[in-house]
């Protein structure tokens, strides 16, 4: 059974909810990724994700792919 865990990031450069929508469609296309949900008003990405098979290190760079800055918010 994998097991999935949840970490925030802080997401910067997101203006309105279309840029919301584009870092959710960019994560969603990361394998391992279950979901992500971001608020472009706190710039908080939150995303569910299996670690075994995708790195909080390539959720960054899949954000900053997408145009925007990112950084993982520690527990």
């Amino acid at each position: 059974m994998t097991s999935t865990v949840k970490k925030q990031f802080d997401t910067t450069g997101l203006h309105c909810p279309s840029c919301s929508k584009l870092v959710e469609m960019s994560l969603g296309d990361l394998v391992g990724v279950e979901s992500a949900t971001t608020d472009h008003q706190t710039g908080i990405t939150e995303v569910v994700f299996d670690p075994t098979v995708v790195t909080t290190d390539a959720i960054i760079a899949q954000i900053v792919e997408a145009g925007y800055g990112a950084t993982l918010i520690d527990d």
